[in-house]
């Protein structure tokens, strides 16, 4: 099984909101299978501008936060490429 970092900011917003992933993907209009692989990072530097205002819209953040995260998130992918 590979293992995939967790986008932990996206994981603490859904928790202090109270949601499920299952509610966060119906607020978003995705499946939850696709919403689970975005938030567990199967879905690692493919995230797409629409997907991060459809966070931003069912987490009730600001885009901009969402992107700031998104951007320290990918810059932790790339520090943990360059380990290998």
């Amino acid at each position: 099984m590979k293992y995939y970092p967790i986008r932990m900011y996206l994981v603490n917003a859904r928790q202090k909101l109270g949601f499920s992933q299952y509610r966060v993907a119906l607020e978003m209009g995705v499946s939850h299978q696709h919403y689970n692989r975005i938030e567990n990072g199967a879905i690692g530097e493919a995230i797409q501008f629409k997907t991060i205002v459809s966070l931003a819209y069912a987490l009730n953040i600001p885009v901009q936060v969402i992107w700031e995260e998104e951007e320290k998130y990918q810059a932790s992918l790339n520090m943990d490429s360059d380990d290998i």
